[in-house]
């Protein structure tokens, strides 16, 4: 039954424009940003490298992750705009499967898809840099680059998890999407002006911790490390993903 229900929602995601549309936008973005980085890039002198990994991946976190959050939201939401959901949930009373395929779906969709544009992007940066810069960038026997090969899919999986959560509480594509890309680009930088508490409070929300995860980096004033803190965004999606699916369960379709 849930096969059924998984097929049927992959139907549904690659008979859709848009997830074809942010699919490469999303590739373009990955993709150009490390060629851009590899043009742009000094010749390393004196034994000192001039390309790193973590400057040829940016834009896939900084503008490809949003790209990422608005196709998990709209797997979700668009039934709801078309009045569609009614048909699905018809067909499968037990909602929470559906919820569950379409976040399997794309969340492995999503992972796949980073580690593919992140690898692509190494050697695209490697091939454009200049020599000296580019013998001195190895991306599988560089450290960083490897634990970016596994941390940007884990988080990008994560990214559809908490994505598709609000988009199960909110029903809506504009408000959901609207609330996840401020959310994602600095809504929780304002808690830092709230006197004396303030930075005490930002290292317990979850895009802070993301932004630590991906860019590995600890957070001051929390007893986790940098895989703590990704551990602990993971707890914020699934809890936001498991209160939309228990709403979905409640309400009417």
């Amino acid at each position: 039954m849930f096969l059924n229900t998984l097929a049927a929602e992959f139907t549904k995601l690659r008979t859709t424009a848009s997830f074809w549309w942010t699919t490469l936008l999303f590739i373009v973005i990955g993709l150009g940003w490390a060629a851009l980085t590899g043009t742009t890039t000094l010749e390393a002198e004196g034994g000192f490298p001039t390309l790193w990994a973590s400057s040829v991946v940016a834009a896939v976190f900084l503008i490809g992750f949003p790209v990422l959050m608005i196709q998990s939201i709209m797997l979700v939401t668009t039934e709801y705009r078309y009045h569609l959901q009614s048909a699905t949930y018809l067909a499968t009373p037990r909602r929470w499967t559906v919820a569950l395929a379409k976040l399997l779906l794309y969340a492995a969709f999503a992972a796949a898809l980073t580690f593919l544009v992140v690898v692509a992007g190494f050697f695209l940066a490697k091939a454009m840099a200049p020599e000296s810069a580019a013998a001195m960038f190895v991306p599988f026997e560089d450290a960083a680059a490897a634990e970016i090969l596994w941390v940007y899919p884990a988080a990008a999986a994560m990214i559809v998890m908490i994505s598709q959560g609000v988009a199960l509480l909110l029903r809506q594509t504009a408000g959901s999407v609207a609330l996840m890309l401020i959310w994602f680009m600095g809504l929780e930088q304002i808690f830092r002006v709230v006197p004396k508490v303030g930075q005490d409070i930002v290292g317990f929300l979850p895009f802070e911790n993301l932004n630590a995860f991906v860019n590995d980096f600890a957070l001051d004033g929390v007893p986790w490390d940098v895989k703590g803190s990704g551990a602990f965004f993971l707890l914020w999606a699934v809890v936001a993903w498991a209160a939309g699916v228990v709403v979905l369960q409640r309400r009417d379709a």
